[in-house]
């Protein structure tokens, strides 16, 4: 019995430790396509640059070698990490609820005018209504397309889509109408009052309270996720909504939950993007595209909040590396990024990559077993 005892703990111990584990081979499958989306974003800077590897050197390494560039890429990936949390909380559920970009933009309207309003002279709470108030409305209005999907069979992503605009006129009308400035020619907001700006902790790193709540927003959902009945309800139902509702999971109860979560994270994304980024907002450049690059960051974690954070830093951080090439050869184009972006996402997303190396992994160690 202890020999029995012995041998399954052996290959207990083998399959941790081989990439026949999800977890281990989601992880290499990541890294090899990183490196496999650097080596031709090398081969791609030899045709462009006359000193292509100290332009790759700059990218990797850059953002290291000032605490201002660290800092800058620590204050931009918090609200990007927002963003692929709350994508990754709707497609956990199975939902392709894809209005996160709109949420982003009307609650900046919402943030932008609690923030210029004198509602309160306290520097704590004049942030905290800013943050209540954009969590509040997004999600409310997260709520439309799962609700339309769930009770009337509507297409969520259309409808999400289509909300996206009607978000984005709205939040121009009421921008236009109720706080915009002559001084911008009323496509922007008034600035926001001291009192509404959130400070730096550690201003040389650019360390904010926004760090810390984005840190405990994350530990809370992979909780949440992985150890709570909703986390399990959205789990099955992602991986199959026919056998959940089977289970008696109510698919439109898991629908409006896993909405209004999203569309609470997207507020909280982007009261963070504004109080710290920026003095006033304009609809038409503050918040764009935010919302869709969580989607981005949502596929690069695998719907795993760590996994998301991480992703945001890393993007991030090749950005800010990309910014500090274009000042040192300006024949290298910033965008470069988003070259390592889409090779790492056609990699990671392919069913295909490395999936004979795992099978023949999988096969080799059925045998050993089978063997014993």
């Amino acid at each position: 019995m202890t020999e029995e005892r012995n041998t399954g703990s052996k290959y207990s111990r083998q399959y941790k430790l081989s990439i026949s584990n999800p977890k281990l081979f989601d992880a290499i499958k990541m890294a090899i396509a990183i490196l496999i989306a650097l080596a031709i974003t090398f081969v791609i800077l030899c045709l462009i640059s006359k000193d292509p590897v100290n332009a790759i050197k700059t990218i990797l390494i850059g953002p290291l070698t000032k605490k201002r560039y660290i800092g800058a890429v620590i204050e931009s990936f918090i609200s990007f990490a927002f963003a692929g949390l709350a994508a990754g909380v709707l497609f956990k559920a199975g939902g392709f609820n894809m209005g996160a970009e709109g949420i982003f933009i009307i609650t900046g309207a919402v943030v932008a005018w609690i923030a210029s309003s004198p509602i309160t002279t306290s520097p704590i709470l004049h942030p905290i209504l800013c943050y209540l108030g954009a969590m509040v409305v997004g999600g409310i209005l997260m709520i439309l397309p799962s609700f339309l999907k769930a009770k009337f069979g509507t297409n969520e992503m259309v409808v999400s889509l289509m909300s996206n605009s009607i978000y984005a006129g709205v939040t121009a009308y009421i921008v236009r109408t109720f706080i915009a400035t002559a001084q911008r020619g009323s496509v922007s907001s008034k600035d926001y009052l001291a009192t509404a700006r959130i400070g730096y902790l550690y201003e040389p790193l650019r360390i904010s309270a926004c760090f810390i709540l984005l840190i405990v927003v994350t530990i809370v959902l992979y909780l949440v996720m992985n150890k709570t009945k909703l986390g399990y309800q959205m789990r099955i139902a992602g991986i199959n909504p026919k056998f959940a509702e089977y289970s008696g999971v109510s698919s439109f109860k898991l629908a409006i939950t896993t909405a209004i979560i999203a569309g609470v994270l997207c507020g909280m994304g982007s009261t963070t993007q504004l109080l710290t980024q920026t003095s006033y907002y304009t609809p038409a450049q503050s918040l764009v595209g935010i919302g869709f690059s969580g989607m981005l960051l949502s596929m690069l974690g695998k719907n795993n909040p760590i996994g998301i954070v991480i992703a945001a830093f890393f993007i991030k951080y090749l950005e800010q590396g990309a910014a500090i090439l274009y000042f040192v050869d300006g024949a290298v184009p910033s965008e470069i990024v988003s070259i390592v972006e889409g090779i790492v996402i056609m990699l990671i997303s392919s069913q295909y990559f490395l999936r004979r190396l795992r099978e023949r992994q999988l096969l080799k160690e059925g045998l050993e077993e089978h063997a014993e």
